[in-house]
């Protein structure tokens, strides 16, 4: 796939979210220290949790948490300074 099919396909799933009221202006990060905690919230919109991962995939784990912790070390929200 080359790059400009890769940025219609991005484009094509923005779009489907916007017509689901997903957008940047309506979605709080305050919450979330980094982006394994926003991934973790985007998968549970869509009924996709740790449990039903390990259920289905019939293991004892699935070091969602180990994931989720990395992306938030490599990936953390800065705080915006209050004036």
């Amino acid at each position: 796939m080359d790059q400009a099919d890769q940025a219609k396909k991005i484009d094509q799933a923005i779009e489907e979210m916007e017509k689901e009221d997903v957008r940047l202006d309506n979605y709080s990060t305050k919450d979330s220290k980094g982006l394994g905690d926003t991934v973790e919230k985007w998968l549970g919109f869509f009924g996709i949790t740790e449990e039903g991962i390990e259920k289905v995939a019939g293991m004892g784990g699935c070091n969602c948490q180990k994931r989720k912790q990395f992306l938030n070390r490599i990936f953390p929200y800065r705080k915006k300074k209050e004036d």
